[in-house]
């Protein structure tokens, strides 16, 4: 008898359900991981955002503290005791009534009662206690009225609590800067480059090798190319289970991640939302295409897992040292500078937050294009490479 002819030469049907069969619990458990992620990640999103808002009482604050000033100057020219605890419980407010109109002749402001009552609601709106905002103003009233005895400079809080910082080896600046730090940007950068992308290198490394690999080294390959099956049938149906998977995966994630925001914070940067996503799967698909070429040289599956898996697993740690010298992170004083240079040495540095979170900005950033345009090279080529080099290798079948 002559050879069996193959007749399924591009793509095996048969093949891509043997795939969803044998990987669909992982495909579930790591998408129920990614989206769990999304929703978890805007939650504390969403209590940074309020803890911030609660904190964000500069102006009220500065408001309160010239009515709680003016009190403090009438009662040094007038011998009187007004404070804003009587002015809470006080039925008759003319006494401070009078004073604000005193200082509106004086200094052509516009106090009033009613203005120092609004003043008070807003602070009320914060986590600190109007008690705590009232003793800071006596600390800072109480050194404003007093120099150095050794510089003659006025002492005022501000410069107080830099000097105990100082003291403690905490250099002013990076007090201020980490004051400044944009926290739900930082949440994102890790959710984007660490929390998510773990998850999906663990599919990506054990899909992979299931697929070519795994199936040469326990001889089952042998049972597949008996069949009316090309090698080229075989390779491209893996290699396309490897691209639509993470696909899926990533769509689904995305319209989690676009609905969660829009259920807690009541809109969301949908275009933003989308590029982050199509960035992270043409980067998982380097990496992806990185564990197929590793599967498509090796015969046996420790070597490609050692390969596949090994680049992976320094992508991942390399990115995680690399977060540490970014500049959020070293402005903060958890990070050293030096670190920085892991970056340079994973793929995942390519995938450029920061740039793409200018999408849908006036100040829009395209570094981000001809990175993803690297990210997509190397996955085409180790593609193409691997399909190759398996159709002409030599199998131990």
């Amino acid at each position: 008898m002559g050879n069996v002819k193959k007749e399924t030469r591009f793509f095996s049907g048969t093949l891509m359900k043997q795939n969803v069969k044998s990987n669909y619990v992982l495909v579930v458990a790591i998408l129920v991981i990614m989206i769990l992620m999304c929703v978890v990640t805007n939650f504390a999103k969403s209590m940074i955002g309020a803890d911030k808002s609660s904190a964000d009482v500069t102006d009220a604050q500065q408001e309160f503290y010239s009515y709680l000033y003016v009190m403090a100057s009438y009662n040094d020219m007038a011998q009187t005791a007004l404070s804003y605890d009587d002015f809470e419980k006080a039925s008759d407010k003319s006494q401070y009534e009078a004073a604000f109109e005193l200082m509106n002749q004086q200094a052509d402001m516009e106090l009033s009662v009613e203005g120092l009552e609004q003043a008070a609601a807003e602070l009320k709106q914060s986590d600190i206690s109007l008690d705590t905002y009232v003793h800071q103003f006596e600390y800072t009233y109480a050194l404003g009225q007093v120099k150095g005895c050794f510089s003659g400079e006025e002492l005022d809080i501000e410069d107080m609590m830099n000097t105990m910082f100082e003291v403690m080896g905490v250099p002013a600046d990076l007090v201020e800067n980490m004051s400044e730090m944009d926290m739900t940007s930082m949440l994102d950068q890790m959710h984007f480059t660490v929390m998510a992308i773990l998850p999906m290198l663990l599919f990506i490394v054990f899909a992979s090798n299931s697929l070519l690999v795994d199936q040469v080294d326990q001889g089952s390959m042998a049972y597949v190319l008996s069949t009316p099956t090309r090698r080229s049938a075989v390779v491209i149906t893996q290699a396309a289970f490897l691209l639509i998977a993470p696909f899926l995966i990533l769509t689904v994630t995305c319209a989690a991640r676009i609905i969660s925001t829009f259920v807690i914070f009541g809109e969301a940067d949908v275009l933003e939302i989308i590029v982050l996503y199509v960035g992270m799967y043409i980067l998982l698909e380097a990496i992806a295409g990185i564990c197929y070429l590793g599967n498509c040289i090796f015969n046996q599956s420790k070597k490609a897992m050692a390969f596949g898996g090994g680049l992976s697993v320094w992508f991942f740690i390399a990115s995680l040292m690399g977060m540490f010298g970014s500049k959020n992170m070293v402005d903060s004083g958890m990070g050293v500078e030096a670190l920085g240079i892991f970056n340079r040495l994973t793929l995942i540095g390519l995938y450029d937050i920061e740039s793409i979170s200018t999408v849908g900005t006036d100040s829009l950033n395209t570094a981000f294009i001809w990175k993803l345009g690297i990210l997509a090279a190397i996955a085409v080529i180790c593609y193409v490479a691997g399909a190759i080099r398996f159709q002409k290798k030599d199998l131990p079948l």
